[in-house]
């Protein structure tokens, strides 16, 4: 029977943790408070120790991993926006060095009981750097996607609203030139919510659809080939980006659809 030791194993644990949140942190692309994390890794760690007093036993109880996840979470990414993708992202990257340390535990005929402890530090730097290496690659994939940065919208008019997804698009100078309002291009779709007896103008021609929707007006425009065409705009009574109210945009009508994949539904 192998002797456990409480100091060995608190250090181990907040070592193992302390990575863990950073590589968490990475993939959500968050800055390394290193500090926040420390104190979360401790949290981990005196809860394994506390867990092998026989007093304390229930800490190791499955059914409260979850309350020990959420708490270190809590500490390490309390600050942050999107609290519960920071602790998707911890929980993902635990089972996957869990499992990658595991699979090496197995591989040395380790089976059962507490692996971590039993595991040479080359394995566990072995696992460490694979979990690592993955994070890494889905955070590449992550950053590319990110430079597409995508806006939650929505409008209101007549007591009616609608939301959507917005993709920021620098090139866009579409704007009102008797307000000088920008323009925010939205498909069809998605504003007829707000004019539900008219989706067929919406889709129609942009003309036909002036003076029978309230404060519809035509927007001029070039496409690609430099050819002015108009197309149909109004202004919404409210509009948020990303919960953020916005005076400043008119909404016109996209003459298609704007986002193949469906990642969004208007070009801001």
């Amino acid at each position: 029977m192998k002797t456990v030791y409480l100091d060995e194993l608190f250090i181990l644990n907040l070592v193992i943790d302390y990575f863990l949140l950073l590589a968490a942190a990475k993939l959500c692309a968050l800055p390394f408070r290193r500090g926040r994390f420390a104190l979360a890794a401790a949290l981990g760690g005196l809860w394994s120790a506390a867990s092998l007093v026989p007093s304390m036993a229930f800490l190791g109880l499955p059914a409260l991993h979850p309350v020990l996840a959420l708490g270190m979470t809590l500490v390490a990414f309390g600050a942050e926006k999107h609290l519960g993708r920071c602790t998707l992202a911890f929980l993902g990257v635990s089972a996957l060095f869990g499992g990658t340390a595991y699979a090496a535990g197995l591989y040395r005929g380790i089976a059962s009981g507490a692996p971590f402890l039993r595991l040479d530090l080359r394995v566990l730097a072995l696992s460490f750097a694979l979990c690592w290496a993955a994070v890494s690659l889905v955070f590449r994939r992550s950053a590319k996607n990110a430079a597409r940065t995508i806006h939650d919208v929505t409008l209101e008019k007549n007591g009616r609203r609608t939301a959507f997804r917005a993709l920021a698009d620098t090139g866009n100078g579409l704007y009102d030139p008797l307000t000088g309002c920008a323009a925010l291009v939205v498909e069809a779709d998605s504003l007829e919510p707000l004019f539900p007896e008219a989706a067929a103008l919406l889709r129609g021609p942009p003309a036909d659809a002036v003076g029978r929707i309230p404060g519809a007006r035509l927007l001029p425009y070039a496409d690609v080939s430099g050819k002015t065409r108009l197309l149909l705009a109004f202004r919404p009574d409210a509009v948020t980006v990303d919960g953020e109210a916005r005076d400043d945009l008119l909404a016109a009508v996209a003459p298609g659809t704007l986002g193949g994949d469906g990642s969004y539904q208007a070009i801001l």
